[in-house]
Order: C-alpha cells, then structure tokens, then sequence
C-alpha cells in the first residue's frame, strides 16, 4: 500500500485484508483487530482466551439497542411492558 498509494487494485486488496482480520478478530476497527491479532500470536490460545474473557467481564461498552420504555407497538401505542 505504501509503495503505490494510488493503485486502487492495491488499495482494495489492503481494505479487503484489514475487513477480513476484523471479522476474524471480532474486532470493529483494523487497529483493534491488528492489536488482537498481534496479542494472540505473542501468546497461547489459552492465555488468550483467558484475556478475552476477562476483557469481557471487566465492564467495556455493551451494545445495546433504544431503551425498552421508547419503544412502540406497530400501531404506535407504547406497550405496557415496554418492549415492542
């Protein structure tokens, strides 16, 4: 990529690349998963299931979706128990 920056064959081959290690990774952007990658080569599986899983545990931002009291039927009455 560094080498000819304006190859566009060569451009989509490094974006397919970075997409594929975050799909593989479980990580939402190329930096994080390239730090994950690199974590897992330095260490066993093991140690870096343990660390995942600790990662986890340890709080991080969950996803979630709009909280259950803004939801709305199809019909748009709020449900009585908040979900749709």
């Amino acid at each position: 990529m560094l080498a000819s920056p304006s190859d566009r064959s060569v451009r989509a081959t490094f974006e397919d690349s970075g997409y594929t290690l975050c799909v593989l990774m479980g990580k939402r952007c190329a930096r994080e998963a390239a730090e994950a990658a690199e974590r897992y080569l330095r260490s066993t599986v093991g140690a870096y299931l343990r660390e995942q899983s600790e990662r986890a545990r340890s709080g991080g931002a969950a996803r979630r979706g709009p909280p259950t009291a803004k939801r709305r039927t199809p019909a748009g009455r709020q449900s009585p128990s908040g979900a749709a």
